[in-house]
Order: C-alpha cells, then structure tokens, then sequence
C-alpha cells in the first residue's frame, strides 16, 4: 500500500525528535501493511481514520484500495480540534 502525506504532516515529521520520529515511521509502516492502532472517526470527522502512536494521533484516508493520504497530525490533546476547524475553513 502507498502512504503519501499532506504538507503539514511531512513538516510536522520532519521536526520531530530522532526517537519518536522512529516510533511513527515504524508504525507507518505497519499502517501500510494494515496493521496498526487504527480507529474509523466519527462526527464532523466520519470518513476519515485515526492511527495512535502513543500520545500521537495521524488522521488519514483511505484514496484508493492501494493509497492511503495522511491528512493531519499532532499530539492527541489537540488534533482532532485542529483537524475539525481546518476542515470548517475549507468549506468556507
């Protein structure tokens, strides 16, 4: 399976810490594969799916049966919030 990211979460990885920055490259490739602490999101969120990484949470989808697009990520405290004013301001 294919995983592309948007340009928040590759800036966004890019700044992480060399370890945690280990941890979620690890479990990108085990979402690749399709495995994972994966959870489908509901509300203003629905179609879109969750991988925890810890304290971390990636909000991605699902494009094709082969590609997978990460659409946001941040510490689990604030992404949903973030992710749902976003797309609030998209439809605007």
């Amino acid at each position: 399976m294919k995983i592309s990211a948007s340009e928040q979460v590759a800036a966004w990885l890019i700044a992480l810490p060399p370890q945690t920055k280990r941890r979620v490259r690890l479990a990108l490739r085990s979402l690749a594969k399709g495995k994972g602490d994966i959870k489908g999101l509901q509300g203003l969120l629905e179609g879109f799916n969750r991988l925890r990484i810890g304290g971390i949470r990636i909000i991605f989808r699902q494009v094709s049966g082969t590609e997978i697009q990460l659409e946001y990520a941040n510490t689990r405290d604030v992404v949903y919030e973030l992710y749902e004013r976003i797309l609030e301001n998209r439809k605007r």
